[in-house]
């Protein structure tokens, strides 16, 4: 089963927060090469000063785990914590998939349901994916302009996370993150004017043509990826 890992971090000193992205690319990229690494970004909260999102999937709990016995990793860590952290308010968290499919069905139309599912089974929603923007420039404005629509999203009931971050290694790219209780919530959020306000407003800039669609994670099981002794685990405790 996929394994997504995600949440945040806060940077003391905000202004560092583009050098310290900008110089881990090795790591960054080095985490890429490994067995079973879906995808793996640091990104730019512009609305949270300080704050970086960290986001990961993996193939499967024992690629993870491999990956937290790795250099990378430990590096990685190292090259951070050296930016000068904030102490942790919130865990990183670890989510076991059990389906994924794209937001958007073959009509264009979103769905909050899982259309390609048997059935309609209970459990954490995670969106994740990414834009590019043509003109690199524009991102912060673009991101912090939208504070209307990303703290009405958030106030919506259900709705854990609703993050757009900046990608510092690859110019004009922007990663969404949602964490939503339940596809019904979800689904609740594409009906509303949030989701279509949040739409129009960053269609006012030129994008990209998309290299993945955004998808959408159902998860039956999350837990800290750090355990009460302060040690990394993929795997889960069931």
């Amino acid at each position: 089963m996929t394994v997504i890992v995600a949440g945040h971090i806060e940077f003391e000193d905000p202004t560092k927060i583009p050098e310290v992205l900008t110089s881990a690319r090795a790591l960054v990229d080095g985490a890429l090469s490994e067995e079973g690494c879906i995808a793996y970004s640091w990104t730019q909260d512009h609305l949270t000063p300080g704050r970086v999102w960290v986001y990961e999937e993996w193939t499967s709990s024992d690629t993870l785990e491999a990956h937290l016995n790795t250099d990378w990793y430990r590096n990685m860590g190292a090259h951070i914590g050296a930016g000068g952290l904030k102490p942790p308010t919130d865990p990183i968290m670890k989510y076991r998939v059990n389906h994924q499919e794209p937001v958007y069905d073959d009509t264009g139309v979103a769905r909050g349901y899982f259309f390609t599912a048997d059935e309609q089974l209970p459990g954490t929603v995670i969106v994740a994916g990414c834009f590019d923007f043509v003109n690199a420039d524009e991102v912060p404005d673009i991101l912090t302009s939208a504070r209307p629509h990303i703290e009405g999203a958030l106030t919506e009931e259900g709705c854990v996370a609703y993050s757009w971050t900046e990608d510092h290694l690859t110019p004009g790219r922007v990663f969404v993150y949602e964490e939503w209780t339940s596809h019904e919530a979800l689904e609740a959020h594409l009906n509303t004017d949030w989701y279509r306000n949040m739409g129009g407003h960053l269609g006012q800039f030129e994008r990209k043509p998309m290299l993945k669609p955004v998808l959408k994670y159902r998860c039956d099981l999350q837990q800290p990826v750090y355990g009460e002794d302060f040690v990394a685990r993929g795997h889960f405790d069931e």
